[in-house]
């Protein structure tokens, strides 16, 4: 049995000794942060109201709490939260008028309005910084006296359902954050430094809807020939980049393409950062005993049409999800590997075969991200006479980054990508099998139209989209194309 914490001043009166019971089952601080509201226990059940009863984190971590069967109910998180506050106390958790519970607060609240993908709270010797990242680059946005730091690393871990008072190892935890109607998951992972503890927070709005594939940025031909990959009977497309490089937001815009009513989609990532109406959506979970290679063999039980791997990550996922493209379906995922000629080594380092790889692999899709240039504030400029000469561009000026008050000073709003892209030929088939290197497969895959990231960064940069400097940052550039 879990332990449970002593509710703060009693229950209310309103609530009757049966569901007090059963809200003694969840402790406060779980029951806060998942507004998890238990209403009956009956026979090793317990009944909880949910705002979203189908959310299997949720799910789980009150199984995991509490060790006892869940029947979820839904009730509208408004009224959750005040039953909470009535059976919890009038104080949802202790001190709310504290500086670091203030300062904790804003700092959600600034992030998510300055759109930040992740939040860090990072410790030094004169107290401690807060740094966001926007569209792909951390700044700073404020900093903490050294007497607070403590109390607000504190405060996120309790938030977070962590282990306050261990401060020697690393931890993960998560809550959710109600902001602008909806909800946003924060995960938070902890780590031990010299100075004190580390937390990095990263913020998932899984509600977002899925952008078009047509608007990631992808070059016409590119789109079309990815299309035709994605919409193919059956295969095994790989979308390829470096962590942070939107491969994710690649397959999610990838499915809004498909027929998702006529045909059976499903996909297993960790964790699910959206929702796509009309598909299986499986979360991992570790203490669930849900991995990718297991929910893969059990897509192939469900009569699927399309399966959508998150990530690539061992021999045995790679070769079921091989597997399952040669048996008849189309299969998506994504794998870290620095270009498109070299995801074939790293399949192959991953313990996939080369002759299966050979006969399932249809098409790779490298990308990375790039800031788009603000349109208030870009100004013109010459290109200069090294980069004109090394990279074969007529003498005529480009676009370089500003400041205004639209991009907060950056010249950057916003990201769009920069791709390349591979589709399997029979030639290209016949070098994986007989174990050809990248660089081979590279020449073959030009002569049939491939064409490196660098070309479709500068076309790019010409086109006023984005600057050459961040061309540079996220493109191996050798000074000549």
């Amino acid at each position: 049995m879990a332990i449970v914490e002593p509710l703060a001043n009693g229950l209310d009166s309103a609530f009757p000794a049966t569901q007090s019971d059963a809200i003694a089952r969840i402790p406060r601080t779980i029951a806060f942060r998942y507004d998890a509201l238990a209403l009956a226990f009956e026979a090793g059940s317990l009944r909880v109201a949910l705002a979203d009863p189908s959310d299997p984190a949720t799910l789980d971590a009150l199984r995991s709490t509490t060790r006892l069967k869940i029947e979820p109910v839904g009730l509208p998180r408004a009224e959750i939260r005040t039953r909470l506050r009535a059976a919890y106390g009038a104080v949802a958790s202790e001190h709310t008028d504290a500086p670091s519970v203030r300062i904790v607060d804003a700092l959600f609240s600034r992030a998510i309005a300055a759109h930040a993908s992740d939040i860090h709270v990072e410790p030094s010797e004169g107290g401690g910084h807060i740094r966001v990242r926007v569209d792909g680059i951390l700044r700073e946005l404020d900093t903490v006296d050294a007497e607070l730091f403590p109390a607000v690393v504190s405060r996120i871990k309790i938030l977070a359902g962590m282990d306050v008072a261990d401060k020697r190892q690393a931890q993960d935890g998560r809550y959710a954050i109600a902001a602008e109607h909806r909800r946003i998951d924060a995960r938070i992972a902890s780590i031990p430094t010299i100075d004190g503890e580390k937390l990095v927070v990263r913020l998932l709005d899984r509600h977002a809807q899925a952008p078009q594939l047509h608007a990631l940025g992808m070059s016409p031909q590119i789109a079309a020939e990815y299309g035709d990959a994605i919409r193919a009977p059956w295969g095994f497309v790989v979308v390829t980049g470096p962590t942070g490089s939107g491969k994710t937001t690649t397959l999610y815009a990838s499915l809004g393409e498909l027929d998702r009513l006529a045909r059976n989609v499903c996909s297993v990532e960790d964790p699910v950062e959206m929702r796509i109406p009309h598909v299986t959506q499986v979360q991992t979970s570790a203490r669930g005993g849900i991995t990718f290679a297991g929910a893969l063999r059990s897509f192939m039980r469900q009569d699927p049409n399309v399966i959508m791997v998150g990530e690539m990550r061992d021999a045995e996922t790679a070769g079921v999800a091989v597997s399952a493209a040669l048996a008849g379906q189309l299969v998506l995922t994504t794998l870290h590997a620095n270009d498109a000629p070299r995801t074939v080594e790293r399949l192959i380092e991953l313990g996939v075969s080369r002759h299966a790889l050979a006969a399932g692999l249809t098409a790779i899709l490298a990308q990375r991200l790039v800031r788009r240039l603000c349109d208030r504030c870009r100004s013109l400029a010459p290109i200069p006479a090294a980069i004109r000469h090394g990279l074969s561009l007529p003498d005529a000026p480009w676009f370089v980054p500003g400041s205004c008050n639209a991009c907060a000073g950056t010249g950057y709003v916003g990201r769009t990508g920069v791709y390349e892209f591979i589709a399997l030929s029979d030639e290209m088939r016949s070098a994986i099998a007989a174990g050809c290197s990248s660089v081979e497969l590279g020449r073959i895959a030009t002569t049939a139209g491939y064409r490196p990231m660098i070309d479709d960064g500068i076309a790019k940069v010409l086109a006023g989209e984005t600057s050459f400097a961040e061309i540079e940052r996220v493109v191996r550039w050798s000074g000549a194309r």
